[in-house]
């Protein structure tokens, strides 16, 4: 095996901001009542408030669904999205727990061109699914804000952007003594201990402009403010039972967290798929999968200047053109993993070779790069797991109103039986369903104080 590699990388979690025109945001008629019944509805029963024919309206592609089998995209879109309360906007659109769409309603404040009439966040998982190609996805969003409105929006605003690298490293390449190899200039530091760890794909909320331009911007380098000449002084070190699954560094605006995805991979869907996804790509995966993942804030893009240009990278534009180098900044000057060189101060030490590869990431011009999930729905969802929930908890209503348990058990095998994507699927799943129905019936039965061999009776 090659001991180091570089997995992946990209943009995680991307929250934009889209503005018009001063006047120019309008909604179709009759869509503000439409949603605002769909949000009543929710609050009584979230089933309820779900509104079919949103790609009539918000013709947002669903990665999930539809993908053909050469290199290029073809997703259907999303047909439904359900429709919740917000802070800040009149209603929020969750398209499948992918995308969030918060829209504004049409008043005076909302028509202004510094008021972000929509704010849209692109899940990790959806971007993952949509082959990391963000570009290709806030291209989507402004398209369907076009449908929508009926006017291109005048400016796109990156609010939050998540970039990570993910590297193989040989097992225990990490641990809690690790924590002392990583460097900045901050001497005031802070550590806290966390057990067990929480970390993983972020889904914080949004917050705020323009089409792509064809002009990058003529630069090579990037100006940030003196205050984080320090770097992160707050540390946090996660663990996860005994060992080491992750650390912290600073808080805020922007903060970068460098953990296990092969320890996330233990309880989360996503991380299971995404491990896949680079195994089918790059071989076997026999090491540990480590992410290093940086989350800048509006503040934080507000703050990052593009030299020779003196704007900020907050417009999708710059922003795009400036991943290479703020990612140079944030891994060769703000934070930095040392090698056990033997100096006294460890700052005095080489970059370790793993901090080469994960330096090495965005430098090829392109700002993303990775696989997608070809079957998605099976990655993100055990649905033979969801067939089994369901079957308990139709068993147990069986059970408490005291009827037999084995009158139902040649339909739960049939229901299985179409769970099966092809004649051998459906035979080996019609087996499964038996042997799941017969142990659930038991175990319920037992719940209850009955007796199987006597029919529950």
């Amino acid at each position: 095996m090659n001991s180091m590699r570089l997995l992946g990388y990209g943009i995680d979690t991307l929250v934009v901001n889209l503005y018009w025109d001063t006047g120019a945001y309008n909604l179709p008629e009759g869509l503000e009542s439409t949603l605002d019944n769909l949000k009543e509805l929710g609050r009584d029963d979230p089933d309820a408030g779900v509104f079919w024919g949103v790609d009539a309206y918000l013709p947002l592609p669903n990665p999930l669904r539809g993908w053909s089998s050469c290199s290029e995209i073809e997703p259907e879109l999303f047909q439904s999205a359900s429709v919740h309360s917000v802070r800040h906007y009149r209603w929020l659109l969750d398209f499948a727990g992918l995308v969030f769409w918060r829209l504004s309603s049409v008043k005076e404040t909302t028509r202004r061109a510094s008021f972000p009439a929509m704010r849209v966040e692109f899940t990790g998982r959806y971007l993952m699914y949509a082959r990391r190609r963000a570009d290709e996805v806030v291209r989507w969003a402004v398209e369907a804000a076009t449908n929508l409105v009926g006017v291109r929006p005048s400016r796109v605003q990156v609010s939050r952007a998540d970039l990570f690298c993910d590297v193989e490293v040989p097992p225990g390449y990490f641990g809690l003594e690790s924590l002392n190899r990583f460097t900045s200039r901050s001497r005031a530091r802070g550590l806290y201990a966390v057990e067990p760890a929480a970390l993983g794909e972020a889904q914080a909320p949004a917050t705020g402009g323009g089409p792509m331009s064809i002009t990058p911007p003529a630069t090579s380098g990037l100006r940030v403010p003196e205050s984080w000449a320090e770097g992160p002084g707050h540390l946090s070190a996660h663990l996860r039972g005994r060992d080491w699954s992750g650390f912290t560094f600073g808080r805020g605006p922007l903060h970068a967290r460098v953990y296990s995805k092969t320890i996330e991979a233990k309880s989360k869907p996503g991380a299971r798929a995404l491990l896949e996804v680079y195994a089918q790509e790059h071989g076997p995966i026999q090491g540990e999968v480590v992410r290093v993942e940086f989350q800048l804030t509006t503040e934080a893009l507000a703050e990052m200047v593009v030299p020779g240009d003196g704007s900020d990278v907050r417009d999708w534009d710059t922003f795009l053109w400036a991943v290479p180098a703020i990612w140079r900044y944030l891994t060769g000057e703000w934070l930095q993993y040392r090698a056990d060189g033997g100096h006294k101060h460890m700052r005095h030490n080489e970059v370790d070779e793993v901090w080469k590869l994960v330096q090495s990431a965005f430098q090829s011009g392109e700002v993303g790069s990775g696989g997608i999930v070809r079957h998605a729905w099976k990655a993100v969802v055990d649905p033979v797991m969801l067939a089994k929930q369901a079957l308990g908890a139709y068993l147990s209503a069986l059970v408490a109103v005291g009827k037999v348990v084995d009158r139902v058990r040649g339909v739960w095998v049939r229901l299985f039986r179409e769970l099966g994507l092809d004649e051998e699927g459906e035979k080996v799943l019609a087996k499964v369903g038996y042997w799941a129905v017969r142990k659930a019936e038991k175990v319920k039965l037992a719940r209850f104080g009955m007796m199987p061999e006597f029919g529950g009776v």
